[in-house]
């Protein structure tokens, strides 16, 4: 009754776990974005971003402060040690900001409380006849906030299209003869806008508001704004010139298909929420959205949606572990020779996972790849496989006997449940480490932990109290035990080489001692990474044209990279995203060009047209191709796997060389030569300088001395030049629940090149017009693009990938070709590699520490069984020689680096070898106790627990044998972990039935301590 109920309790906690493809991995983080449109890098990074860091120094539990400034545009980014609190770091970051001084009208803003692999949604609008304008007032005004008020959407952000605007194109001309000056215009349209109230009054009982209305409706409204007199005649706005409806600047630009202008949609989920009840709530806003709010022909069309990902990913697990209980099964039934045993098993593997759901939906874990699909069921099972094969046996020597059945089952429970204790013990030792690992390891594989190591303990309650249970109901009868000749051949052929090997156990040792020291050579030649990458079953193309190009070049690029990404068969839609989102919130520019490739199912027959069979080919054949594009870098990742790199690296790539200082020319000098040579090392792909410096500007020089002479200020100039050149908004329009800039700009023809720019008339308190020429220098000069900083230093960022060899063995060539420019770097300087890199060495140095701890927690269990030092050091001694064997060459042969979920596996496979090991090691001391000498105890303890022994070894190896084989979208980031076990525990197969009886024997003496 209590099973049922577990099992009841179980599955109602299982269909109200969140599940997700991976958890997310980004640490807290706070990003401020500060908008000062029509601003160079420079001035950005000096009035702006400094001020923000500034002040921001000090803030309690920062771990990293990053920051770029480009034109228009200051993002600074916090990152937070784990565990701080969200709205604990949005609240001190918010209250600094009251403290930091910035220009006039400048106002900071905190990005929304995403995680970059938080985005989990992408739409495109479509309609047949609309234009991009009006997609995008549909987007900001009507969409956007519709799918806010779903619950756990933290931002929706539009991509694409043009800001509608009112505008006011002024004509110099015009201007001059009527004496008008531009800062007039701006003045008298912004106090010529507004309602304002009279207060109340009474009459015939009635109480009446008063209200004065005065806004702004349309066009015919802005011409006749009066902006002075002449000769006694009012001077309106259509006077000097012409009002229309036009658009913002662009700062980007979105394509999708064969359409070159669309608008996007990106649906960021708030931070720690769950994915598919925020995709679920998205969904049914998206069909509200299209049936009851959206004019008939808009549309809101999905082609990315994270629970695709979310499917296909549990698929592939869902197939992995029913391969795997199939496999269990089938080893189970095999060596048994009894379907009603191997059913008995079997049942532990569901009742193991309902029970560990239980506590998972409680403390709130997620069910994604890991924590589930890599659960070993042949592991989970082994204590329970133990228990039934010896009840199994010892009724099976009882057949044909009478025997009290209750007894017998109890006392071959009583032999097996100390061993069965602590071998689940050992092996959660195993997984225990696993908790010492921060980062985003932590949050990777601490899911993982929780689900094994809660389904051992269910595992083993169910051992000790169900199993015994149901063997006497389901063995009343007795048991006779069929004769398995394979088995018995196997066995017969082991008791004759293990007898020559206890014979000569210094032969023994020494032959697989030199087969142990022959694998660890293949180390240097294995490498390491930090993670696999989980391929996500789409494609992110990265684009990167040269630093200093137009949108109106640029967007030429976009459309012929899409067509030639759609001529592909497994292509189901190509989107491309130039420049950045009009809220700042991807701080990039017309040089910057991404694409997302959505990718049809693997076992879709597309990709068996022609030489395509995979992804990997599918990027071997783009690289080809792409390079007909001269000048441009093409980069290949995943849509979330390239948000979170950007958030590792603070850079478009998760790999990245950093060089640090104050001056950027000599940054970028040694930047170049950094690429140069890094460029020779085999391995280094996609190598980019982020070229900060080179950007063409014009620049106006103000002249005091000739402003003076016209009683001028600085001000009135600036004011021109960025009223007139780059726009000044005057005023709002209001109309409804939208609101327009209404903008003041001079006419296209009088500000497109230095010339004209400087013809414009700045007006002087006498009543004179004077052309800005006379006033300033003009020039043309070349500034920053962008700059880059991190923890208070400007750096410029050398990207790369690695690509045909491992990451640890390439940056290591790496900082040997550049140790030179290092050393020589000028005082003030430093360089590091960032990123993923760095990621793997913290990893790296965690495992140092928790490998060794893992071995002495295991080693603590093993001597409170034994009570003593001696057969723990055997036990450990021949897991040790025989447990990487198999692990190393498999690593080798399949080309899989070490890797966090690698040797996680080792620690893993450490637990089940010792297991093993101790269900041969307590039977010797049992019969021992029975008054047999050590070489006879030995050898019928070897014969009568090979059986289990094999059992317990191939439904671990078995179990996670889909996982290692696996192809699927999913299996990426399980299968080193399995490909670990697999091989590891088939060498320990074979050389542990030969290592381990021989060290006992060689170790034991009478008169030993001896402990079951």
């Amino acid at each position: 009754m209590l099973t049922v109920f577990i099992a009841a309790a179980g599955a109602v906690s299982f269909q109200h776990m969140p599940v997700d493809a991976y958890p997310d991995l980004s640490p807290p983080r706070v990003e401020v974005i500060t908008q000062w449109p029509g601003h160079a890098a420079e001035e950005v990074e000096r009035l702006v971003t400094l001020p923000t860091e500034v002040e921001m120094n000090g803030v309690p539990k920062m771990n990293v402060q990053r920051s770029i400034s480009l034109y228009g545009l200051s993002d600074v980014i916090l990152t937070f040690d784990e565990g701080t609190g969200d709205y604990f770091a949005r609240q001190i970051v918010f209250q600094r900001l009251s403290e930091v001084t910035f220009p006039g009208g400048v106002t900071p803003t905190l990005a929304p409380l995403s995680s970059p692999s938080g985005l989990v949604y992408r739409y495109v609008l479509e309609s047949p006849d609309r234009s991009p304008q009006e997609l995008k007032t549909y987007e900001d005004w009507v969409i956007e906030r519709a799918y806010k008020q779903v619950r756990g959407v933290a931002d929706d952000s539009g991509f694409g299209g043009t800001v509608m605007q009112y505008q006011v194109l002024l004509d110099p001309a015009r201007l001059f003869g009527y004496h008008i000056t531009v800062p007039q215009i701006v003045q008298q349209l912004g106090v010529n806008n507004a309602n304002t109230g009279g207060g109340f009054y009474s009459q015939g009982g009635q109480f009446y508001y008063v209200r004065g209305l005065g806004l702004i409706r349309d066009e015919a409204d802005i011409s006749a704004v009066v902006v002075g007199a002449q000769n006694g005649v009012p001077v309106r706005v259509r006077d000097v010139g012409d009002v229309t409806i036009g658009n913002a600047p662009r700062l980007g630009e979105f394509g999708f298909n064969k359409h070159d202008d669309s608008v996007e949609g990106v649906i960021m989920m708030l931070r720690g929420e769950q994915t598919q009840y925020v995709l679920k709530g998205v969904e049914e806003k998206t069909k509200q959205l299209n049936e009851h709010i959206l004019p008939p022909d808009v549309k809101v069309h999905p082609y990315y949606d994270r629970s695709d990902l979310v499917r296909l990913t549990t698929d592939t697990v869902e197939d992995n572990l029913l391969r795997g209980m199939v496999l269990v099964l089938m080893v189970l039934i095999f060596f048994l020779v009894s379907a009603r045993a191997a059913i008995i098993v079997a049942l532990t593997i569901p009742l193991a996972l309902l029970f560990s759901f239980i506590f998972l939906h409680a403390a709130g874990v997620a069910a994604n790849l890991l924590s589930i699909g890599a659960i070993d069921f042949g592991i989970v099972i082994d204590g329970t496989l133990v228990m039934v094969e010896n009840i199994y046996r010892e009724l099976g020597l009882r057949a044909g006997q009478q025997y009290d059945l209750k007894k017998v089952i109890l006392l071959a429970a009583k032999d097996v449940d100390r061993p069965i204790f602590y071998s689940v013990a050992v092996i959660i030792a195993g997984y225990i480490p696993i908790y010492a690992l921060s980062g985003p390891s932590g949050k990777l594989f601490h899911p993982m932990a929780d689900t094994m190591s809660i389904a051992l303990v269910g595992a083993l309650i169910f051992t000790l109290t169900l199993v015994p249970v149901l063997c006497s109901y389901w063995f009343k009868k007795g048991v006779r035990e069929r004769e398995n000749k394979p088995f018995e051949w196997v066995r017969r052929k082991y008791s004759g080489q293990l007898t020559w090997c206890l014979d000569h156990p210094r032969i023994t040792i020494i032959v697989a001692s030199a087969i142990f020291a022959a694998t660890l050579l293949l180390i240097p030649f294995i490498g390491g990474e930090f993670m696999p990458h989980l391929d996500e079953g789409a494609l992110w193309v990265r684009a990167t044209l040269p630093y200093t190009i137009s949108y109106e070049e640029a967007s030429k690029f976009a459309p012929q990279v899409r067509d030639l990404l759609m001529k592909y068969p497994p292509v189901t839609d190509v989107g491309s995203e130039l420049g950045r989102p009009d809220d700042g919130t991807d701080p990039t520019g017309f040089f910057n060009c991404e694409f997302y490739v959505g990718l049809r199912p693997y076992d879709d027959p597309a990709w068996k047209k022609g030489a395509i069979r995979g992804k990997p080919e599918l990027i071997e054949d783009l690289q080809k191709k792409l390079a007909a594009f001269p000048g441009v870098i093409f980069n290949y990742t995943q849509p979330a796997e390239d948000a979170v790199d950007e958030a590792l690296t603070g850079l478009k790539s998760a790999l990245a060389v950093k060089i640090y200082g104050p001056d950027l020319n000599v940054l970028q000098d040694r930047a170049l030569e950094i690429k140069r040579r890094l460029a020779q090392v085999p391995g280094f792909a996609e190598l980019t300088v982020v070229r900060e410096l080179g950007q063409p500007s014009l620049i106006v020089q103000v002249d005091r001395d000739r402003i003076a002479r016209y009683g001028v200020n600085v001000a009135d100039v600036e004011g021109i030049v960025q009223a007139a050149v780059g726009g000044q908004a005057a005023t709002q329009v209001i109309q409804g629940e939208k609101l327009f800039d209404l903008v003041v700009r001079m006419k296209p023809e009088f500000r497109e090149n230095a010339q004209s720019i400087g013809n414009l008339l700045v007006g002087t308190p006498a009543g004179q017009q004077i052309p800005l020429s006379a006033l300033t220098e003009i020039k043309e000069g070349n500034g920053a693009s962008f700059i880059y900083r991190e923890n208070n230093s400007r750096y410029i960022g050398v990207q790369y990938s690695i690509e045909g060899r491992d990451l640890q063995s390439a940056v290591e060539a790496g900082q040997r070709a550049v140790a030179g420019i290092e050393k020589s770097l000028p005082a003030g300087y430093r360089l590091a590699w960032g990123g993923e890199y760095d990621e793997f060495l913290e990893a790296k140095h965690q495992m140092e520490i928790i490998g060794p701890l893992a071995v002495l927690l295991i080693f603590l269990i093993l001597f409170a069984l034994y009570g003593n030092f001696k057969f723990p050091v055997t036990i450990a001694l021949g897991v040790v020689m025989t447990e990487p064997v198999g692990a190393l060459i498999a690593l080798k042969l399949t080309h899989t680096p070490f890797s966090v979920s690698s040797v996680l596996g080792l620690l893993a496979l450490m637990g089940v070898s010792v297991e093993t090991a101790v269900i041969l090691v307590s039977y010797i001391n049992k019969l021992r106790l029975e008054n047999n000498d050590i070489r006879t105890a030995t050898l019928a303890a070897s014969l009568l627990r090979l059986r289990p022994i094999m059992m317990t070894a191939l439904v671990a190896c078995l179990g996670l044998l889909p996982a290692a084989l696996s192809t699927g979208i999913g299996s990426d980031t399980q299968k080193p972990f399995a490909i670990v076990i697999v091989a590891g525990l088939i060498s320990r197969l074979f050389l542990g039935f030969f290592v381990n009886p021989v060290l006992y024997e060689m170790v034991a003496r009478d008169g030993d301590v001896l402990q079951v």
